[in-house]
């Protein structure tokens, strides 16, 4: 097991734009049903980074993300984004969770534009946005079609374009494809990973896949069982590989297996 001590000497050495600093939290604090869910956590990572955290369940993955998004309060230490506090939710941050929880009574393109709608931003701008994300997703041409009317794989897709269509600084993404059936979940992955490139945004990602979180990941971030705390972070060469990208012979390559089995051995080491 890597020492903790030098997992959290490395924790903040990238924290340019999001810190975790001796975040942890407890539930029901101060009563007999306490439950401490993280313990102090200290991480950072970059702008650009595609962090997947992965751990057994219950390990305070979810519970970290929310603070980050803004959702839970810390019981204790700080969370920052570009440095400034998290103090609740906000533009800056979308969020997608593994249901799509869209607006059934909305078309498509009224559920990406929902975001830039509260906002206020200006009707041409919202289209523009709306536009340009229901294309970068492939749903445009089902733009007046109803949420009913997609398919499950659709339906996150159009879940993420709702979360872009802010244009946010960090993308956090809570086991969004866990619904789905391996097939489509497999094209799910190629099709963030696409938007993701060309965009160039941050995002920090929950699986219970290791498959998925080194595929994905720029890095994996390993958590212990609960309280949770940071194991281990492992940097993942396939996010970022160039030209054209085999999904199924990136999986099955020598390279690919390894680093998942290093991930799996921390996780079982916790069982």
């Amino acid at each position: 097991m890597p020492d903790q001590g030098a997992v959290t000497a490395h924790a903040l050495t990238k924290a340019s734009f999001v810190r975790f600093e001796g975040v942890s939290v407890t539930y029901n604090a101060g009563t007999a049903q306490a439950t401490a869910a993280l313990s102090p956590t200290d991480l950072g990572f970059a702008q650009g980074d595609f962090v997947c955290i992965v751990g057994p369940s219950g390990c305070g993955k979810t519970t970290l993300m929310q603070t980050l998004a803004g959702f839970l309060k810390p019981t204790a230490g700080t969370v920052s984004v570009g440095g400034v506090a998290v103090t609740g939710p906000g533009p800056d941050r979308g969020v997608v969770f593994q249901q799509a929880a869209l607006f059934p009574w909305k078309t498509v393109a009224a559920n990406a534009g929902f975001g830039p709608t509260m906002r206020g931003l200006p009707r041409a701008e919202r289209q523009a946005r709306v536009e340009y994300w229901l294309r970068s997703v492939g749903l445009w041409d089902f733009r007046d079609r109803y949420p009913y009317q997609l398919s499950g794989g659709m339906q996150q897709r159009l879940a993420i374009a709702r979360a872009l269509a802010n244009e946010p600084e960090l993308l956090l993404m809570d086991e969004p494809f866990g619904a789905l059936d391996a097939l489509t979940r497999e094209k799910m992955q190629e099709e963030l990973h696409t938007v993701w490139k060309r965009r160039g945004m941050t995002v920090l990602f929950i699986t219970h896949s290791v498959d998925e979180a080194v595929f994905l990941g720029t890095e994996v971030v390993v958590m212990s069982q609960r309280p949770g705390r940071v194991l281990a972070r492992i940097p993942s060469p396939f996010a970022r590989l160039a030209g054209e990208r085999d999904i199924r012979r990136i999986k099955a390559g020598a390279d690919f297996v390894a680093l998942r089995e290093q991930v799996l051995s921390l996780i079982w080491g916790e069982g």
